[in-house]
């Protein structure tokens, strides 16, 4: 173990030589956006969104949410509703598929997304942005 860190630290010593003082190093970091899925608030008719397309593209994202690239994405998937909180007084529980959200995201912010069911007209019921930190 000692021989290990003696060779990499006389390997170290030539390059850390060779930059000049007044020389600074960039280093290029990638900030992601993180997207938070499997929060609900049913009270709220909030429901926890399963992504499984992203831009179009059928993607397998872990279940409690996933980075994302900062920029403009569109996002869908599918929710399990919990309909005992929500009225839907002669709503039919018909709907037909959700449209895609189009979020542009902020790098280094937190997006909670969820599907909104709240409206007595599943028409109006999709996919939103409930939370930004």
């Amino acid at each position: 173990m000692k021989l290990l860190m003696s060779v990499l630290l006389f390997t170290a010593l030539p390059l850390a030589a060779e930059l000049p003082d007044d020389e600074s190093i960039e280093v290029e970091v990638e900030v992601k956006v993180k997207v938070i899925t499997q929060t609900s608030v049913p009270a709220d008719c909030l429901a926890a969104v399963a992504v499984d397309k992203i831009d179009g593209e059928k993607r397998l994202v872990p279940a409690q949410g996933f980075l994302i690239e900062p920029g403009i994405h569109t996002i869908n998937g599918h929710a399990t509703l919990d309909i005992t909180h929500c009225d839907f007084a002669g709503g039919d529980l018909q709907m037909s598929s959700a449209e895609d959200l189009e979020v542009n995201f902020e790098a280094g912010k937190t997006y909670y997304i969820a599907y909104d069911y709240k409206s007595a007209n599943t028409e109006e019921w999709k996919l939103v942005v409930w939370v930004t930190e």
